[in-house]
């Protein structure tokens, strides 16, 4: 038996093919329980919390929207930016909200986390802001391992000597620094200098996958100095103009209050999805009836009597396209009822579904404001054409 170490085992390509389906689908999956947990914690939200607990409800919500843009951007087979990266965000908001998800574990091991924004920031976005929030990530990461104590700085602000704007961000720490003869292998993957080995564990995967990420959409990041003191790294980005987000206008102005004596039908093939959507809507008073697919959907609407119907666009056996239909073709009024489509597509084509005759579409998760604006705003407008009945 020979003592030569097998080589790794490099996959053909339908192996990677089937590699790419089973990551595919576990991301796919991870989405359910994402969207549940952050409709939860919105849903905890809508009721009175101390200040302490409003703070730790924005660390939950942010934590579950990275996560949820992750896998989305993972997802899309196309390579294309997913919908929340491809709506440009305020480049201080961005910034802000990944200094406040790591302020908490600053707190408990005793350092200081500050961040400073130029005020000429707030009239540019970010073209790519899931990019920045995961190069920002695995910065503040690296600075709270690596500095035993004293602070934690992120100063943000607007440079104007190129062709267009760009963002700078410095993250500077008082931590163990970088000695010299390490840092030609810095950007490195799977490098790990001693000094760091001792100090915490990692994969030494962050900085690299910082750096090419940050490369990828036209900026660079770089280490600007280190030493006993502690450590800078810079990134700069190019800057964009802001542009309003419609699903952020909806939510933002949506004044959630009771909806007396409305019924809705929730049709989806889970069950998880199910049971928070009636949360959410029994939160605005709102009886929910359920339904696990098209068939049953249109068995419920020959039972009961609803107001609007919340239908999901991918399921099995009967699609919500094809449901749609068939609630068009029922007799009567049921025929007419608002129907709104809520969809988990990487990039939904919103014309397309409209015009097959939603009323809107939604995109999952789907937040309590924008769900409450969407109903209150389809049963209005049917009520105005005589559609509905109390």
């Amino acid at each position: 038996m020979s003592d030569t170490p097998t080589p790794p085992h490099d996959p053909d390509p339908q192996e990677r093919a089937e590699l790419t389906a089973d990551l595919a689908g576990l991301l796919h999956d991870l989405r359910t329980p994402l969207s549940a947990m952050r409709t939860a914690v919105e849903l905890i939200d809508l009721d009175p919390t101390t200040q302490r607990q409003a703070s730790a409800i924005r660390t939950l919500e942010m934590a579950i929207d990275a996560l949820l843009a992750m896998t989305q951007d993972l997802l899309d087979p196309d390579g294309l930016p997913s919908p929340r990266a491809n709506t440009p965000e305020t480049a201080a908001d961005a910034i802000s909200a990944v200094t406040d998800l790591f302020a908490a574990d600053a707190r408990t091991r005793g350092l200081r986390l500050d961040c400073e924004i130029a005020a000429d920031l707030e009239g540019y976005g970010i073209a790519d802001p899931l990019s920045l929030r995961r190069i920002l990530s695995v910065l503040l990461d690296n600075a709270l391992k690596y500095t035993g104590e004293g602070r934690i700085t992120v100063t943000a602000r607007a440079t104007h000597g190129g062709a267009r704007p760009s963002l700078e961000v410095d993250v500077a720490d008082t931590g163990i620094g970088i000695p010299e003869a390490e840092r030609d292998d810095l950007f490195r993957p799977r490098k790990r200098g001693e000094r760091a080995s001792a100090s915490a564990s990692g994969s030494g995967l962050g900085l690299w996958s910082a750096a090419r990420l940050a490369a990828s959409i036209g900026g660079r990041l770089a280490l600007v100095e280190s030493s006993a003191m502690g450590t800078t790294f810079t990134v700069r980005l190019p800057l964009v103009a802001p542009a309003p987000d419609p699903a952020r206008a909806d939510a933002g102005g949506a004044n959630i209050r009771v909806l007396p004596r409305r019924r809705v039908l929730v049709v989806d093939d889970n069950e998880t999805n199910r049971r928070m959507i009636e949360a959410m809507l029994g939160a605005f008073g709102v009886d929910a009836v359920l339904a696990d697919g098209g068939r049953d959907a249109l068995a419920r609407l020959g039972e009961e009597t609803v107001n609007a119907v919340l239908l999901d666009i991918n399921m099995p056996d009967m699609s919500g396209l094809e449901t749609l239909a068939a609630i068009r073709a029922l007799p009567g009024d049921a025929a007419a009822l608002p129907v709104i489509g809520i969809t988990a597509a990487i990039i939904p084509n919103h014309r397309k579904l409209e015009d097959a005759g939603f009323h809107a579409i939604l995109d999952k998760p789907v937040s309590p404001a924008v769900l409450f604006a969407a109903l209150d705003r389809a049963m209005t407008d049917c009520r105005k054409a005589g559609s509905t009945g109390d």
